[in-house]
């Protein structure tokens, strides 16, 4: 699955757990994995922090994913491996850790 070329909906929108973006992250090794942008992940929810984007990013994408990633981090319907998961992945596209 091409997650750059992925519709994401609306921020407001984000609020359940997509089945397609959780299927590619398990198959990439987010859910319940131990990766750097999982690591990522949880420090961003508990402590917050700065994202340093790609420099190669392509700017639709970051446009689409961003809104999508925030709103779905702050959601309360997700269980938190799924948010993890989902938001591993998409950390992965879009920033250097």
């Amino acid at each position: 699955m091409d997650i750059k070329k992925f519709q994401y909906p609306k921020p407001s929108f984000c609020t359940k757990t997509n089945r397609k973006l959780l299927a590619e992250a398990e198959k990439r090794g987010f859910y319940n994995g131990d990766t750097e942008y999982n690591k990522l992940f949880n420090n961003l929810f508990f402590n917050g922090g700065e994202l340093k984007f790609k420099p190669d990013l392509d700017k639709k994408f970051k446009q689409a994913a961003l809104p999508y990633l925030k709103s779905f981090m702050a959601s309360f319907e997700p269980k938190h491996e799924e948010k993890e998961a989902i938001s591993a992945l998409l950390l992965s596209e879009l920033v250097v850790v």
